[in-house]
């Protein structure tokens, strides 16, 4: 109580209401506000989860910039599909603004990529579909299968600083890949690991069906471990 009454007081006391938003918002809470204007102006809408149809906020092919914090994807298809044109848009963030180029402002759904429970948490996200489109397995713990998304993992994110390793057989058997994240954005000391793959594990589309917690595999996408493996290139 007592920190909220001197960050009250504090902002009170200098007359800048536009840098305690700021200063407020600088945490690694996960959230989006989308505008209908560019530069973050207009109407807007403020998310924290899941969102299949936009238009239920009257949100729908009108979203022009937003700020936030995380990996959003916004979708020009309702329910996180590929129709009508399988376009993406996607701005990894903490604590940022940005404005959408025009084929992005067509947004019918969004969603984030990482943990529910907390920015950097340690996590992973497979697709069904390629660009992060369709249905979607998530976790952070060892899955010895996929479920529906059995032999249909057409694309993946992971989030966080422990890798994960992939495997072309159920229960941790056949081809692994080990994934580390390879990029990195940051806002003060709120920082958030994440690795975009799609087409670079080396292995064939749709062969996906196990996944373990560490670096287990010999082969290694992503960033160098402390004892390399033979990488992707």
């Amino acid at each position: 109580m007592k920190t909220l009454t001197y960050a009250f007081w504090g902002c009170i006391a200098i007359l800048a209401a536009s840098l305690c938003k700021v200063m407020a918002r600088l945490d690694d809470t996960r959230y989006i506000t989308a505008y209908t204007g560019l530069n973050s102006t207009g109407a807007h809408y403020h998310f924290t989860g899941y969102v299949p149809d936009l238009s239920e906020m009257q949100m729908n092919d009108s979203i022009s910039s937003a700020c936030g914090t995380g990996i959003w994807i916004l979708y020009d298809g309702m329910n996180y599909s590929s129709n009508p044109t399988g376009y993406f848009c996607s701005t990894p963030a903490v604590s940022k603004c940005w404005n959408y180029k025009d084929v992005c402002q067509k947004g019918s759904s969004l969603r984030y990529a990482g943990s529910p429970y907390g920015l950097n948490d340690d996590y992973y996200n497979l697709y069904e579909d390629n660009d992060f489109h369709g249905k979607e397995f998530k976790g952070n713990t060892n899955a010895a299968d996929l479920g529906d998304l059995d032999q249909a993992v057409s694309s993946l994110i992971v989030i966080g600083q422990s890798a994960w390793t992939f495997y072309s057989g159920q229960d941790f058997t056949g081809v692994s890949v080990c994934v580390y994240t390879n990029a990195t954005v940051t806002n003060a000391d709120i920082e958030l690991d994440f690795i975009i793959l799609m087409d670079m594990l080396g292995l064939p589309d749709n062969s996906i069906r196990s996944v373990a917690r560490g670096c287990l595999g010999e082969l290694v996408a992503g960033a160098e471990p402390a004892v390399p493996g033979p990488r992707l290139n």
